[in-house]
């Protein structure tokens, strides 16, 4: 494609980078689920005295729940859309390298689509 112009050690350093803070993303999904569900646990109860040992729900912790089903969702395809990002630039950065310049706008073009049910499912390639 006419205009390309890039510099693969260039694009390389980004994508590691990018991946760096991809991997922290999901990290901190994973504390943020952490946290959900600790919080739920220490919203408090309608009950007066103890809590059972299984805990009991109020009305915060029902609307942290809620609000942490509702979201699940748009979380996952975070960390799905970003690795499909870097992986499609990572490829479109070689076929660049290999000359192979409508496969680099193909692949990049396939990269910038949204991920699919099978790759939200982690079925991609399957």
């Amino acid at each position: 494609m006419p205009g390309w112009d890039i510099k693969p050690d260039a694009v390389r350093v980004v994508l590691g980078n990018t991946r760096d803070k991809a991997e922290k993303l999901g990290e901190e999904l994973q504390a943020y689920a952490t946290t959900m569900e600790s919080a739920a646990k220490s919203a408090g109860t309608m009950i007066q005295g103890e809590a059972p040992k299984d805990g009991a729900f109020g009305p915060v912790a029902g609307a942290l729940g809620e609000f942490g089903k509702n979201t699940q969702d748009d979380l996952k395809f975070l960390i799905v859309r970003s690795a499909k990002s870097i992986r499609g630039a990572a490829e479109a950065t070689q076929c660049y390298e290999a000359g192979d310049l409508k496969m680099a706008q193909d692949t990049q073009n396939a990269a910038a689509q949204a991920p699919t049910p099978k790759e939200l499912k982690g079925e991609a390639g399957k």
